[in-house]
């Protein structure tokens, strides 16, 4: 995560404000995803939902993440970040799409798809850094694209178990409670937030390790 402001408690704050943004977006991806069907061969849902869902979970959770440095461009800016977020995510779905058609049912091809996620998040942080840093400079560009493809392949591979083991968790749990399909969409979206958990950690951790550079 790319900061601008000091080290105090503010920013201690607005760091776990980052994480659990980061785990609320992917909450609402991985409960989208299902909703969608993309999981299912024939898809059984509407592609929109998971392309509406995820694009404005990751606008508003990258937008938070990298605040805009010049308040006398706020408005133009966080305008700037959202759109960076929900292409970033548009395009970690068409990656991991192509990915998976290229390279079917394979371990390869399990690994390309959490790399396709990640290519998107580490566009996302890249151009954040670029265009709405104070101090822009391709190095430190290139790190955080870096720390985000680090963070976000780790994270996948996270959320990947997730959204196998969180379904059948609350199916067993909650499907009598509050209806099967409801179950399956809330265990979908807890499973996913599991992976944004660890990426958004993974990301702080390593971005404080980098702080100099970044």
């Amino acid at each position: 995560m790319t900061d601008h402001q000091p080290g105090s408690t503010r920013y201690g704050m607005r760091g776990m404000l980052r994480i659990l943004a980061w785990t609320l977006a992917w909450g609402v991806m991985g409960a989208a995803l299902y909703i969608s069907g993309v999981f299912n061969s024939p898809r059984t849902g509407p592609l929109w939902v998971a392309l509406a869902g995820g694009a404005i979970a990751w606008a508003h959770a990258g937008a938070f993440t990298f605040p805009v440095a010049s308040p006398g461009l706020t408005r133009h800016r966080h305008a700037t970040g959202l759109l960076i977020w929900a292409l970033a995510y548009l395009l970690s779905f068409g990656l991991t799409v192509l990915f998976t058609t290229l390279i079917p049912d394979t371990l390869g091809g399990i690994l390309m798809l959490l790399l396709g996620l990640a290519l998107g998040a580490a566009a996302g942080a890249f151009a954040s850094t670029w265009l709405l840093a104070r101090d822009s400079r391709l190095r430190r560009s290139l790190l955080a694209a870096g720390v985000w493809l680090l963070s976000f392949f780790a994270g996948s591979y996270i959320a990947l178990f997730g959204l196998y083991l969180g379904p059948e968790v609350t199916k067993l749990a909650l499907a009598s409670v509050i209806g099967m399909a409801a179950a399956l969409t809330l265990g979908s979206g807890m499973g996913a937030a599991l992976g944004g958990l660890a990426a958004a950690l993974l990301a702080a951790a390593l971005t404080r390790m980098l702080r100099r550079s970044l």
